[in-house]
C-alpha cells in the first residue's frame, strides 16, 4: 500500500511536502474512529495528525490513544478551551508546509488530501478550498459532479467563503506570517479566520472535488443556533473590521456588514440581534451602513410583494 503511495505520488511529480493535520477533539466517541480511519487510509501519506484532546470528559481520548501506533499521529491533551484554542495550539505545534483542519465527527474521501496537495502545487497557491461537502445524519446531501479550478484575487466578493475551514487547505507560512489565529470563546470563528487571512493571498483557488462528509448531529455547536442567532457573529464583525482597519483594507474591502442586518433575521431573536448591531454599528462609526442595509431590506420586502400581488 504504502509503495503504491510513494509510486503515484512520483508519477505525478509532487514534491513530498508535509500536512499537517489538525483535529480538535472533544467528546465525540461515538463519532472519532470513523473521522481518524478516514486519515489511515488516505493515498498521499505525507502528513502528521494532531490530535488535540480539549478536556473530553467520554471516551474520546482513550480512542485516541489507540492510533498512536501510527508514528504520524501525536496527541495532545489541554483543560477544556473550546474549538478556537484547540486549533490554535494544533498551529503552534505544526511542523508541516501546509495546514489542514479536519472536525472530529466528520471524515474524508481517501483522495481527499491527495487532491489538494496536487493542485496547491500545480497552481503554486497558498490557500485553496473545496466546495463539495456531502452532509450525512439528520441532513443528507448528494455529491456533485468535479468542477474544473478556479483562480481567484481576493476581494469584497471572491472572500466569501460562508466559514467552514475544514475544507480548506492552507500554506502555514500563510498563517504564520499573517499572525491570523481563530478568536477564541465565540462561535462563527471560522468567518473570522478566512475573512482575515485571505487578504493576504496573491491568488487562491477554488473547486469541486473530492467530497468532505460532514455529519449533522443533535448536540453539535451549529445545531444549537438553528433557531436562536448568537451574538457572537457581532463580536466576529468587530474584530473582523477592526483587523481590516488596522491594516488599511477597508478602501478595497469590504468587511460583512451582512453580519450587522441580514445575518440576524428570522432568528426568534431578531429584535434584540439588531438592537445590539446597531449599537455596534454606532460604536464603529458605520451607522450609514447599517441604515443602508436596513433601508435596503425594507425596500425589498415591498418588492417581491408587489410581485407577488401582481404575478410578476
Amino acid at each position: 500500500m504504502q509503495n503504491n503511495q510513494e509510486e503515484a505520488i512520483r508519477e505525478q511529480g509532487l514534491k513530498h511536502l508535509l500536512i499537517s493535520i489538525v483535529v480538535p477533539i472533544y467528546n465525540v466517541a461515538p463519532y472519532l474512529r470513523e473521522c481518524l480511519d478516514s486519515l489511515l487510509v488516505q493515498t498521499y501519506p505525507h502528513f502528521e495528525v494532531l490530535m488535540i484532546d480539549d478536556g473530553s470528559t467520554d471516551e474520546s481520548g482513550s480512542i485516541a490513544q489507540e492510533y498512536l501506533k501510527d508514528s504520524r499521529f501525536s496527541l495532545i491533551t489541554t483543560p477544556n478551551g473550546g474549538l478556537s484554542r484547540a486549533r490554535n495550539e494544533g498551529i503552534e505545534q505544526a511542523k508541516g508546509e501546509y495546514l489542514y483542519f479536519l472536525d472530529s465527527d466528520d471524515y474524508l474521501h481517501p483522495d481527499y488530501l491527495m487532491e489538494m496537495i496536487t493542485l496547491a502545487q500545480e497552481y503554486q497557491v497558498e490557500f485553496l478550498y473545496n466546495t463539495q461537502i456531502v452532509c450525512f445524519g439528520l441532513k443528507t446531501s448528494p455529491e456533485l459532479p468535479s468542477s474544473s479550478p478556479t483562480l481567484l484575487t481576493p476581494n469584497s466578493q471572491t472572500i466569501h467563503l460562508g466559514g467552514a475551514v475544514w475544507r480548506c487547505l492552507f500554506a502555514r507560512d500563510l498563517v504564520l506570517r499573517s499572525g491570523v489565529r481563530f478568536l477564541e470563546g465565540k462561535v462563527y470563528e471560522d468567518e473570522g479566520f478566512l475573512y482575515m487571512i485571505l487578504p493576504f493571498c496573491s491568488y487562491f483557488l477554488s473547486y469541486r472535488g473530492k467530497p468532505y462528509y460532514y455529519r449533522q448531529r443533535e448536540g453539535s455547536i451549529m445545531c444549537n443556533y438553528k433557531k436562536f442567532r448568537s451574538y457572537d457573529l457581532l463580536d466576529v464583525f468587530e474584530a473582523i473590521f477592526c483587523f481590516y482597519e488596522k491594516n488599511h483594507w477597508l478602501e478595497r474591502l469590504r468587511p460583512p456588514y451582512y453580519f450587522l442586518y441580514q445575518s440576524g433575521l428570522g432568528y426568534e431573536n431578531e429584535k434584540e440581534y439588531l438592537q445590539k448591531a446597531k449599537e455596534m454599528a454606532e460604536k464603529l462609526g458605520i451607522q450609514k451602513e447599517f441604515l443602508y442595509l436596513s433601508k435596503n431590506h425594507r425596500y425589498q420586502k415591498i418588492k417581491n410583494i408587489l410581485k407577488r400581488i401582481l404575478g410578476i
